[in-house]
């Protein structure tokens, strides 16, 4: 515990430091549904599952998560050059979270209602764990208004009151899969669902 807490403590000290931002703060539904993402096929940080704390030093509006580092098709609302991960002098590879299907085989989706937190890391701030570069720690925006989807959980509703998972709402979820199904040239998304939880927009 006490490497993990240290870990998260140079994570933020260097995020603070360096300056680091998204590069894409926009408008999320709108821009998803208006189909202005865009597909990369590059090393990228997926953060669908994603276990999160709020920030210490901004614990209303931020959140620290534990996400996973990848390679493949990915979408994102930021170019894919703001994608690619970049390395300082210092080793530090920072990088923009993005949304996948690696974790559709193998985690479900699970849905929560309105008013519990969440966190949206859809490109949002990550350095990749220089102990162990599989890992990634993000930053990302809390959200306590809107309903979500998420592929943390394990199917245990009890934890939508708790987890502080890194989710999206139903709109920007189905969006981003649509933009992705294209790309894969499949026809039915490959997530898995919670008993009773599937969008009514994917059924």
């Amino acid at each position: 515990m006490k490497k993990v807490s240290f870990l998260f403590t140079i994570v933020l000290s260097v995020l603070f430091l360096a300056g680091f931002e998204a590069g894409a703060e926009k408008g999320g539904d709108t821009a998803i549904r208006s189909g202005s993402g865009t597909i990369c096929n590059n090393k990228y940080v997926l953060c669908t599952s994603a276990p999160c704390v709020p920030d210490p030093s901004n614990p209303d509006s931020r959140a620290i998560c534990s996400c996973d580092v990848n390679k493949g098709l990915n979408f994102g609302l930021s170019q894919c050059e703001a994608r690619t991960p970049a390395t300082d002098s210092n080793g530090v590879t920072k990088v923009l979270s993005t949304y996948s299907f690696a974790q559709a085989p193998t985690k479900p989706v699970l849905s929560c209602p309105e008013g519990k937190p969440w966190t949206d890391c859809l490109d949002q701030p990550c350095i990749v764990d220089q102990l162990n570069p599989n890992k990634a720690i993000c930053t990302c925006k809390i959200v306590r208004d809107q309903a979500f989807v998420t592929f943390g959980g394990d199917c245990n509703s009890l934890t939508c009151d708790t987890g502080y998972w890194s989710g999206a709402t139903v709109g920007s979820y189905v969006g981003a899969s649509k933009e992705l199904m294209k790309a894969f040239g499949i026809d039915e998304q490959p997530a898995r669902y919670c008993a009773g939880m599937k969008p009514d927009l994917l059924k």
